[in-house]
């Protein structure tokens, strides 16, 4: 285990590096061939080196993605890809959602100006020219006294495609994921904090108290949990950083804990557990059980990257289906082998593709189709 994890290790490292030399932004890198060498000359021992066949598919892939990657991005003009087109180069997703207000009406927010949207229970709604939505607690009126009397809820949607980050008015942080929605009140009661997620989301809960009465009438602070409920579980917090990836078209729910504590619990069940940081749950078929994880590949999503160790090709392509908005079909049986790489998000899909082309995956676009053939 110790030497998988060194593996892995390696790896990662090289990979970052590796993107580090050549910069995710620029498509003139006339040293490639040198990077490859190095890449080669000075890992080879992490290619030739005899470990199981899905360690052995990873750490072959990691390299080779890399090398791959390296010679199309900078040397594509001089090198035609097999990948078949019919259309235009599909690019990257962005910052794209709307907002439905709790009386019906639909913000567009690729379109709508940046500056104030709306105003709600004493709560002003912002988009920033960053792409953020935030609420705020309009006037003088303190956090600690907002006190919601009339329940109003909103809903930001990502399409395929698009991702928004939304900051609350306690404070809180939400960045959802393409094809992700999450339903909450414009302002939390005086008892709990409850939203309501669809797809996946990264949240950084706010610490709140409320004040209640101890012993002898004396006024105590008391923590307000935060509570993120899907169609299958729900999550408690009182203050810390977790992602819970509930995608219809996944199999398992996945809630994964980078800071603080949390407590899922199983709907309609009293299937519990108690995470702390490093540690993911996962919900499969009535099956709620807990495993360590590598954090930074669970959150890579929202720091603009892909990041997959040892990921089948299946999960890969819904990953692409939901940022670049196309629909992959297979066309005979998914390869069985194990990717291990890193790349930017802000990559067109043909460069994206032309990674796994290289490595023996073949492709082909048509339309906003995109096939995976055997």
């Amino acid at each position: 285990m110790v030497a998988e994890n060194q593996e892995n290790d390696t790896i990662t490292g090289l990979l970052d590096g590796t993107w580090d030399k050549i910069g995710a932004g620029s498509l003139i890198f006339p040293n490639a061939d040198n990077v490859l060498n190095d890449i080669l000359s000075n890992h080879q021992k992490t290619v030739v080196k005899k470990i199981s066949w899905y360690q052995y598919a990873a750490a072959v892939a990691a390299i080779l993605l890399i090398a791959s990657g390296g010679i199309y991005l900078y040397q594509k003009n001089n090198k035609d890809s097999n990948i078949q087109t019919n259309t235009a180069d599909i690019q990257a997703g962005k910052n794209r959602a709307t907002l439905t207000l709790s009386n019906g009406a639909i913000i567009n927010l690729d379109s709508v100006s940046d500056g104030e949207l709306a105003q709600q229970n004493g709560i002003t709604i912002t988009k920033t020219k960053e792409g953020q939505l935030v609420y705020n607690i309009a006037g003088s009126t303190k956090k600690e006294n907002a006190v919601s009397t009339e329940i109003a809820y909103n809903t930001i949607t990502t399409p395929r495609g698009g991702q928004y980050q939304v900051n609350l008015p306690d404070g809180s942080k939400i960045w959802l994921n393409a094809a992700s929605s999450l339903k909450y009140p414009t302002i939390f009661g005086k008892d709990e904090r409850k939203v309501e997620l669809t797809g996946e989301a990264y949240f950084e809960v706010a610490k709140v108290m409320r004040k209640d009465q101890g012993a002898g009438g004396k006024d105590i602070g008391i923590r307000m949990p935060f509570i993120v409920t899907t169609d299958k579980q729900e999550v408690e917090v009182l203050g810390t950083h977790f992602n819970i990836n509930s995608y219809t078209d996944e199999a398992v729910t996945k809630t994964t804990l980078l800071e603080g504590a949390v407590r899922v619990s199983q709907l309609g069940s009293r299937k519990t557990v108690n995470l702390i940081p490093g540690l993911q749950s996962t919900l499969n078929n009535n099956n709620l059980t807990t495993r360590a994880v590598d954090v930074d590949e669970i959150v890579a999503w929202k720091d603009g990257y892909f990041q997959f160790n040892e990921s089948d090709l299946g999960s890969i392509m819904r990953q692409l289906s939901r940022w670049y908005n196309v629909d992959v079909v297979f066309d005979g049986r998914s390869p069985d082998d194990l990717f291990h790489f890193k790349a930017p998000k802000s990559l067109s899909l043909t460069e994206v593709l032309k990674i796994f082309e290289i490595n023996g995956i073949n492709l082909k676009i048509e339309g906003r189709k995109l096939i995976v053939k055997s």
